[in-house]
C-alpha cells in the first residue's frame, strides 16, 4: 500500500507574488504540454512509439471513395508459365479411350488444352566433405611427413554456402543467433552451437572489410548524399548508428563520441557533393551551400507549433504548415510537368518570402520553446531552399530513413550488441545488403562470391560500380 505524499506547505503570497509565480510557470507548463502531445506526426519520434490507442493523423485531402485494391483498367499480374528445364517434371493425363457419348474410339490431341503447374520445395539436406590427412614414414631415415590441408579448403567446419546463409539470416532477415540455430536444426538437421554461429559471423565480417571500404569511398565521392543516424546500444553504452547513402551505395558506421567527429569519419572532412539531412548539429561542419534540410522533418516540427496549447503558437504554426504543404504541392506539380520552370521558381520565391516573414513573427511572439525553433529555421534558411538551384536535390530525406529502417527493426528484436566484433559485423553486413538492393543485385550471390574468394584465395570480387572510386586489386 503506497503512502500518500503530503503537499508541501506554501507560504502565503501576496497578489503580486502570485502573478509573478504564475508567469514563471507558464513556459515550463507549455513545454511539458508540448512534450505530452508529441507523436510521430509532429516530432522525430518513430510511428511505432505512438501506440495502438493513438489517433492517426488527419488526411490532407478528402478520401476518393474508391475501394481498396486494383481499380478498373489496372493491368493484371499473373504468374508466368515455368519454362521446360531440369526443375520441371511433366505428368500427362489423357481421357478414357472410349467416347462417353457414343462409345467410339477417341484420338488424343498433340497439345494439352490446359497446363496446371504446382510449385513445391524440395527436401533440403546437407552434404559433408571429409578431408583425410595421412602421414608417411621414410623407409631410409624413418622421418615422418604429414600431409597439409590445401589452401582452398576452409579451416573451419562451415563452407561458403553455410557461412553466407548464417550471415544473411542475421543481417538481412534480422534473426537472432538462437533463431538461426533453430533454423539449421529444423530445416537442415544441422547442429551447431551458438558460439560457432557467432564466430562464423565474425569470420565473414572480416571478409567484408574491402567491400565496406569500397562502399564508404563511393559514398564520400558522390555528388548527392543522404545521411541519417539513430541510437545504437553496445552492452550498457549508448552509441550511434550512422548511415550515408548515394545513388548506388549505402554505408553504415557505429560511433561513440561527439556527433561532429562521427559525421566526419563517415562523410569525410571535406564533402564533395550536396548533403541531405535533418537539423542535427553533427552535420554543422558542412557549409550551408552544400546542405539541404529535409522538408518532411521541418513539416513535423512546425506541426508541433500548430498543435501547441497557446493561441499565438497555433496561428504561426498553422501558417508554416500551410506554406510547407504548398512547397510539396508545387514541387510535385513541377515534377509531373504541370508547371513550367519559371512559374515553379516564381511560386517558390513567394513562398520563401512568406515563410521567412512568418518565422520572424514566431521568433517574437511564440512561447520560449517555439521561439528557439523559429530562430533556428531562420538561421538555416539557405539550407531549406538549396533544392531551388538543382532539380536533382530532393525535398526530403526519405531514402535515408527507409534504408535505416531495417537496422531499427533488427535493433528492436536483438537489443544491441555486446562486443566490438558485433558492431563491425552489423555495419558491414548492413552495408552489403542495402547496397545490393540499390544496385539490383542478389545479396546472397554477392556474399557467397566474397566468401568463396576469401576461402579459395582468389581475386576479391568488388562490383565495377564501386571500383570507380576505390582501389580494387
Amino acid at each position: 500500500m503506497t503512502k500518500k505524499q503530503s503537499t508541501p506547505a506554501v507560504p502565503p503570497l501576496t497578489l503580486e507574488q502570485a502573478h509573478e509565480l504564475i508567469h514563471k510557470l507558464l513556459d515550463p507548463i507549455t513545454e511539458l504540454e508540448g512534450r505530452l502531445n508529441q507523436h510521430s506526426g509532429n516530432s522525430s519520434k518513430p510511428p511505432s512509439s505512438d501506440g495502438p490507442d493513438s489517433t492517426p493523423p488527419a488526411r490532407p485531402r478528402p478520401a476518393s471513395g474508391k475501394k481498396r485494391g486494383a481499380q478498373p483498367g489496372h493491368k493484371g499480374q499473373r504468374r508466368e508459365r515455368h519454362s521446360h528445364d531440369a526443375r520441371l517434371s511433366v505428368e500427362a493425363y489423357y481421357p478414357a479411350p472410349e467416347c462417353p457419348c457414343c462409345g467410339g474410339k477417341v484420338l488424343a490431341h498433340d497439345k494439352p488444352y490446359r497446363a496446371h503447374q504446382v510449385f513445391d520445395l524440395p527436401e533440403v539436406s546437407y552434404f559433408v566433405t571429409e578431408h583425410q590427412l595421412f602421414r608417411a614414414t621414410c623407409t631410409w631415415c624413418i622421418h615422418t611427413v604429414d600431409a597439409a590441408l590445401p589452401d582452398a579448403v576452409s579451416d573451419i567446419q562451415m563452407g561458403p554456402n553455410l557461412l553466407s546463409y548464417i550471415t544473411l539470416q542475421s543481417g538481412q532477415f534480422h534473426q537472432s543467433v538462437t533463431q538461426i540455430q533453430q533454423q539449421l536444426k529444423q530445416h537442415f538437421c544441422l547442429g551447431f552451437s551458438r558460439r560457432a554461429i557467432s564466430e562464423a559471423q565474425g569470420r565473414v565480417s572480416a571478409m567484408l572489410t574491402p567491400t565496406h571500404q569500397a562502399i564508404k569511398q563511393q559514398v564520400q565521392s558522390a555528388s548527392l548524399i543522404h545521411a541519417d543516424e539513430t541510437r545504437h546500444q553496445r552492452g550498457g553504452e549508448r552509441r550511434g548508428m550512422w548511415m550515408a547513402l548515394s545513388k548506388i551505395a549505402v554505408c553504415f558506421m557505429t560511433a561513440y563520441g561527439p556527433g561532429i567527429d562521427a559525421a566526419k569519419r563517415l562523410l569525410g572532412s571535406e564533402l564533395a557533393g550536396v548533403l541531405v539531412t535533418d537539423q542535427y548539429a553533427g552535420y554543422r561542419f558542412v557549409g550551408a551551400s552544400q546542405r539541404q534540410l529535409c522538408w518532411a522533418y521541418v513539416l513535423r516540427h512546425v506541426a508541433s507549433i500548430a498543435q501547441s496549447g497557446e493561441q499565438v503558437n497555433q496561428s504561426v504554426g498553422a501558417r508554416l504548415v500551410l506554406l510547407a504543404n504548398s512547397v510539396f504541392r508545387v514541387r510535385h506539380r513541377y515534377e509531373h510537368g504541370s508547371l513550367s520552370k519559371d512559374r515553379y521558381l516564381h511560386r517558390l520565391g513567394r513562398y520563401r518570402g512568406s515563410w521567412l516573414k512568418t518565422l520572424e513573427q514566431g521568433a517574437m511572439l511564440c512561447s520560449k520553446l517555439y521561439r528557439g525553433r523559429c530562430e533556428w529555421l531562420i538561421k538555416d534558411d539557405e539550407m531549406l531552399w538549396r533544392f531551388m538551384n538543382d532539380d536533382d536535390i530532393p525535398l526530403t530525406n526519405n531514402e535515408a530513413e527507409r534504408a535505416l529502417r531495417g537496422y531499427v527493426l533488427w535493433r528492436k528484436g536483438s537489443y544491441g550488441v555486446c562486443s566490438h566484433r558485433g558492431e563491425l559485423f552489423r555495419q558491414r553486413i548492413l552495408a552489403l545488403v542495402e547496397t545490393a538492393k540499390r544496385q539490383g543485385r542478389c545479396p546472397q550471390e554477392w556474399l557467397r562470391a566474397i566468401v568463396r574468394a576469401c576461402i579459395d584465395k582468389t581475386d576479391y570480387p568488388i562490383p565495377a560500380e564501386l571500383c570507380a572510386s576505390s582501389s580494387c586489386r
